[in-house]
């Protein structure tokens, strides 16, 4: 009875405790539960500090980018600044233009402008450059341009240059004017009496025409670069004395004075006298261009008779006789004539025909 009521001491547990075997199993799933209860809320602390590190580095990236945009924004080169030399002119709102691009297109309209073509004489440059709230205000359009860069540069036109042995002596606007004016100068130094169709026209000297891009204040009208071809020069020419020739004469003759012939013959002292065959230095005006013709003309022509004497030993020295009329014939010439400036300068017969034969007179005469 005591052994059922009383269990013995080492069956004993704590009250709410259980049984033995219930505890031991108890003290082992409390066990493991226990390491599971632990384990579950660490891994969920590290999930939340992964997300949290993983959220600020997304943040920083998102920042820099913010701040890389703006800063782009800032820096980036949206425009193009058109200078002429070192002067800026305007800005535009595009990176699609050049230096190239500009400078043809200001030539083309200079060109339908001033009629001939165009050489800008300034270098025109086109920079990148931002586009910010101090810029703005230069900020305009190729219309708006154009205009203004016209009105600053200045350029060289092509022009037709008239040179004389190499020598540039008048400027034109185009070869058409210059053109006419060498015409105009050749009809004002042609002879007055005019030339025959056939006749041969040239220029004496090495006459061009070549174009070249000069100064636009340099282009002559056509009537002042007449005057300029037409003008003379003073020079020097030789002169061999005449018979008959005077210091005085001489210096009549070719428009100066006794004075002026001594100064161009240095120690001849020409008051003192002169004699025949001397030569001397004569002034002329030699002209900047002169025009020489060379014609032909066919003229008909008297071919004089000639004497023949015949002489008779049984005759008195006072005695002549025309033994034989004599007669003029008549002959066909082709003369050669040259001139410089409406002057003569060379007469040549390079053909002759005769007609008719001339008949020589003969003459007797007696020799006692």
């Amino acid at each position: 009875m005591a052994d059922t009521l009383f269990p013995k001491r080492e069956e004993r547990v704590p009250y709410g405790s259980g049984t033995p075997a219930k505890r031991d199993r108890k003290n082992i799933k409390g066990k493991k539960t226990g390491r599971t209860n632990r384990n579950k809320p660490t891994e969920k602390k590290r999930g939340k500090k992964d997300g949290k590190k993983l959220n600020r580095n997304a943040l920083y990236l998102i920042g820099i980018i913010v701040i890389l945009f703006i800063v782009f924004l800032f820096v980036r080169k949206n425009g193009s600044a058109v200078y002429i030399a070192d002067e800026q002119v305007g800005i535009l709102e595009t990176r699609k233009v050049t230096a190239k691009e500009l400078t043809a297109t200001l030539e083309s309209q200079l060109e339908g402008i001033v009629g001939s073509k165009v050489q800008i004489n300034e270098k025109i440059k086109v920079e990148g450059i931002h586009i910010g709230f101090k810029e703005k205000k230069d900020v305009c359009t190729m219309e708006h341009l154009l205009p203004k860069m016209r009105s600053k540069v200045t350029y060289k036109v092509e022009a037709a240059i008239i040179t004389v042995d190499s020598e540039k002596v008048a400027i034109l606007a185009n070869e058409k004017a210059a053109n006419a004016v060498l015409k105009q100068v050749q009809t004002d130094l042609m002879p007055k009496e005019g030339v025959a169709e056939d006749a041969e026209i040239s220029w004496q000297e090495d006459v061009e025409v070549v174009k070249e891009f000069v100064d636009s204040t340099q282009i002559l009208e056509q009537e002042d670069a007449v005057k300029v071809l037409e003008s003379t020069t003073e020079a020097t020419q030789s002169y061999t004395v005449q018979s008959g020739d005077a210091p005085y004469l001489i210096a009549n003759e070719f428009k100066t004075t006794v004075e002026k012939l001594n100064q161009l013959n240095e120690g001849a002292n020409l008051t003192g006298g002169i004699r025949v065959g001397q030569v001397i230095n004569v002034p002329v005006q030699k002209p900047k261009i002169s025009v020489k013709t060379v014609e032909t003309q066919v003229l008909t022509a008297v071919e004089p008779k000639t004497y023949q004497t015949q002489y008779d030993d049984t005759k008195p020295s006072s005695y002549q006789k025309v033994i034989q009329q004599g007669k003029a014939g008549q002959k066909k010439s082709t003369i050669r004539i040259t001139r410089i400036n409406g002057e003569v300068t060379e007469e040549k017969e390079v053909d002759k025909e005769i007609i008719q034969e001339a008949v020589p007179e003969i003459i007797v005469k007696g020799t006692q």
